[in-house]
């Protein structure tokens, strides 16, 4: 018998079944920050999990690009732009400017989204309703995921990724121990001036990802609010 899912989740018994028997583990590559002894360094990393360092920052701040081909080393601020911004501190009021990429999806997430791009949707919307953050496209190949904002740099980036993995809970029913399906959210949000990089996930049963997504999205919105907004220089 179907099991009928809310919202952007559709999932029959039979996959619910596969996901439990098996350990999932995410595959696709994407980008590793490391702190190490006070130093920031940015891996690119393959689908295999090899790791090459696109660029490392030390702790004065000063940036090395490791990889000067690479989208995210090219989105690097020079040591003149740096100084620049930080003279002058933005106002609370000011706008934000947040890079969010569409999240990847594990093998098991993709095959239960019920429509490709709702989970990215769904998270976009959270931060879209916040008066001070500004959604802003730096991959014009992304169109209809985020909205651009003019020639606007990013003051923030959000890479994040949802899965699909087994839990264990205590069933309402008989009190006892029992598998279930449960969706995990994590991002990793990167601010470049002032630099500084955090990570956030959230989890929850899998028929009600609605309710997680907002979860995770409240998080990424408190770090970047309160965490990084501070920091950040007027423009």
């Amino acid at each position: 018998m179907a099991v009928k899912v809310p919202h952007t989740i559709q999932m029959t018994i039979s996959t619910c079944f596969a996901a439990v028997l098996f350990t999932i583990a995410a595959c696709s590559g994407g980008y590793h920050t490391a702190d190490v002894n006070g130093e920031k360094k940015v891996y690119r990393v393959d689908e295999y999990g090899a790791k090459t360092l696109i660029y490392e920052t030390d702790q004065n701040g000063k940036t090395a690009i490791q990889d000067t081909d690479d989208s995210m080393a090219k989105r690097q601020p020079t040591a003149q732009e740096i100084a620049e911004q930080l003279s002058t501190k933005r106002q609370q009021s000011d706008p934000i400017y947040v890079s969010l990429a569409p999240p990847v999806l594990d093998a098991h997430m993709q095959k239960a989204e019920r429509s490709k791009g709702a989970v990215a949707e769904q998270i976009r919307n959270e931060l879209e309703a916040d008066p001070n953050i500004r959604l802003i496209e730096e991959n014009g190949n992304r169109s209809g995921l985020l909205k651009p904002h003019g020639a606007a740099s990013a003051d923030v980036e959000v890479l994040s990724k949802v899965s699909l993995k087994e839990a264990y809970g205590i069933d309402r029913k008989t009190g006892k121990p029992s598998k279930t399906l449960a969706v995990v959210f994590e991002a990793t949000i990167t601010s470049q001036v002032p630099s500084a990089t955090y990570n956030v996930s959230e989890s929850g049963h899998a028929l009600r990802n609605l309710e997680v997504s907002k979860r995770f999205a409240k998080q990424i919105k408190q770090v970047i609010l309160e965490k990084i907004g501070p920091g950040i220089a007027a423009r």
